[in-house]
């Protein structure tokens, strides 16, 4: 599901969802589309969902502010999360990137992290790096940060005490 307030944006994936597939004539397709129209279970799962929309957003927003409270003291070997004035963040995830290392030294702190039962994963691979985007153009600040990033765990069953383990335990392997 994609909501927009631009006109033109919504324009353009309704032309993409529909497989490219000129509105004004039926059968012309001025650009390559996709079948990315939804179900009827879907669409009405969608709208279930946007009723929670903004209880679920209250609960990511208050974890990351008890994970960026709790990590706070950490800010010299993490980088937390920021949000842009004009930029409210969903939270989807909670990302922690390392300040120094590399790959080698982010899986060595989610190894002792997964040692203590606490499930991470990397961040996403920046595309240029999956074999059917790959390029030869460096992107040396994407490059540095994925091997650098962490996702701690998010979901919204966590508790108080869970925040507290998941903080204790990444201060701990921060230290090795």
């Amino acid at each position: 599901m994609v909501t927009t307030d631009s006109g033109d944006l919504a324009e353009r994936l309704r032309l993409l969802r529909g497989q490219g597939m000129d509105p004004e004539r039926r059968y012309w397709f001025p650009i390559v589309g996709f079948n990315y129209r939804m179900t009827n279970i879907q669409a009405a799962i969608g709208l279930g969902q946007m009723e929670n929309i903004d209880r679920a957003l209250s609960l990511r927003r208050k974890l990351a502010g008890r994970y960026r409270d709790l990590l706070s003291g950490l800010e010299d070997r993490i980088l937390l999360p920021a949000e842009a004035p004009d930029v409210k963040h969903a939270f989807w995830m909670f990302n922690i990137f390392l300040r120094r290392g590399g790959e080698k030294e982010r899986d060595a702190v989610m190894a002792e992290l997964a040692a203590a039962g606490i499930e991470t994963r990397p961040v996403f691979y920046p595309l240029h790096w999956l074999p059917p985007y790959r390029e030869t153009t460096p992107y040396p600040v994407a490059d540095l940060w994925a091997q650098r990033g962490i996702n701690l765990p998010t979901h919204s069953g966590l508790s108080e005490a869970d925040l507290r383990r998941v903080c204790t335990e990444l201060a701990r392997a921060l230290e090795s």
